[in-house]
């Protein structure tokens, strides 16, 4: 449903405060560790048969004109990495001008204003967070007839990213451009010591925490937010939603049981908040030995190479419960349905999210493919694995409240060291109830 549009900047506002994590960039350490400050469940809507094959009516090289691109502000390696990859398009692309105009304010609220005056960019950045917001308030293109009209094929993304970029109507309005996933990162020094390798499991997991907390020592940092515990409610074979988005399914034993293991973990002292720790994130607390291990996605690496670079760490996959599961952060590129130049917009969206621009873009490692036929960069392979099981992190219009309902509880829950995950079952699912009905 298209709602008013001055109803957006409010709402886009509201979801960047939860939101998780942008895909590519490195986040502020008091974001928690997702993009702005964090893609669902079990699976959206079917996606999309495989395009066509390409139109002859369509020739990418006989556009011409100009593509105003749009993102929040990039800087540091993810900058260059970014003009690296803008290169290659002009070079491929020589009729078409590139006009990039990154947004160095509040990215929402300065796209509520574009949406409202019916002049968006042509091509702009959408977190997955976001996502069903801007779908709903039809701001947003569908994509799928122009991929199956011009032959671009989308099979190759990973599910967990494409799927969330799809509306209730199955349609989809976007292309991941890259994607990250949550795995462990743990001190390998610390798991040598206790004579211990990394745990795959929930149990081999319980017992490492057994012998990695000593002292000072915790053996997790852990946020107590939806961002992260989600991953662990669907490796116990838990969902918020039913496949379709439209059936609350938090009121189970399967969620009940993944949150009591989480807050259990806290109630016996293995597990500590960022700020029980003296830390804005978990990152921090890893690379000052604090604990052993973190479960975090691709913009640690980044931070501990800058800020830590003698602390020895590695990936491993996120210790498997009743099933594989993680979760699986990104950001599209998208087109606005008032969009001046779609047709140059079009060129540039699969130049960028088609294999040879993802390839410039994630060659150093500054971001994580969201395709399956482009390599990780080396060190980048764990998490890139993720993605065949993760699950985006984009749920339905107005989750932001969901998502705040949870913490809270769990934050109650956690400062009363108690382990009963009966409130925070109740606060998710009433919220989860509200959201739907509206």
């Amino acid at each position: 449903m298209r709602q008013p549009i001055r109803a957006i900047a409010g709402v886009a506002v509201a979801i960047l405060v939860f939101s998780a994590c942008s895909s590519g960039a490195t986040p502020s350490p008091t974001a928690g560790g997702a993009s702005p400050a964090g893609s669902t469940p079990v699976s959206g809507p079917a996606s999309a048969p495989a395009s066509a094959p390409a139109s002859s009516a369509f020739d990418p090289q006989s556009v011409t004109g100009t593509v105003v691109l749009s993102g929040w502000q990039s800087s540091g390696a993810e900058g260059d990495a970014l003009n690296a990859t803008l290169d290659g398009f002009k070079k491929a692309y020589p009729n078409i001008k590139l006009d990039y105009q990154p947004i160095a304010t509040d990215y929402p609220t300065a796209m509520a204003a574009k949406f409202s005056s019916g002049e968006p960019p042509d091509l702009f950045y959408v977190d997955s967070s976001v996502a069903p917001d801007w779908i709903d308030q039809g701001v947003l293109q569908d994509l799928d007839t122009m991929a199956q009209e011009r032959g671009f094929d989308t099979s190759q993304f990973f599910p967990g990213y494409l799927d969330a970029f799809k509306g209730p109507d199955g349609k989809t309005y976007g292309f991941p451009k890259d994607g990250n996933t949550l795995g462990m990162a743990y001190n390998t020094d610390m798991l040598t010591a206790a004579g211990i390798q990394p745990p795959t499991n929930w149990d081999e997991l319980k017992a490492a925490a057994e012998k990695l907390t000593t002292g000072k020592q915790k053996a997790f940092c852990l946020s107590p937010t939806l961002d992260r515990a989600l991953a662990f409610i669907y490796q116990n074979g838990g969902s918020l939603f039913s496949d379709d988005k439209k059936t609350n399914t938090v009121d189970s034993p399967e969620v009940a049981e993944a949150v009591k293991t989480y807050l259990g973990w806290f109630k016996s002292g293995q597990a500590a908040r960022p700020g029980d720790l003296g830390d804005d994130w978990c990152g921090k607390a890893l690379g000052e030995k604090k604990v052993a291990m973190i479960f975090e996605g691709g913009w640690l690496d980044p931070f501990m190479t800058s800020s830590f670079p003698d602390t020895k760490y590695a990936w491993a996959e996120m210790p498997m419960g009743k099933e594989k599961a993680t979760l699986g952060f990104t950001v599209s590129y998208s087109i606005g349905a008032d969009s001046a130049n779609k047709d140059p917009a079009w060129v540039l969206l699969t130049y960028l999210t088609g294999p040879d621009g993802m390839k410039l873009w994630t060659q150093g490692g500054i971001a994580n493919p969201s395709r399956k036929d482009v390599p990780p960069a080396a060190g980048k392979e764990i998490l890139v694995k993720g993605a065949d099981y993760a699950k985006p992190w984009s749920f339905i219009p107005g989750f932001s409240k969901v998502s705040d309902a949870f913490n809270n509880a769990m934050t109650a829950q956690i400062e009363a060291k108690s382990d009963d995950p009966a409130p925070v079952v109740q606060a998710t699912s009433s919220a989860i109830d509200t959201a739907l009905k509206q």
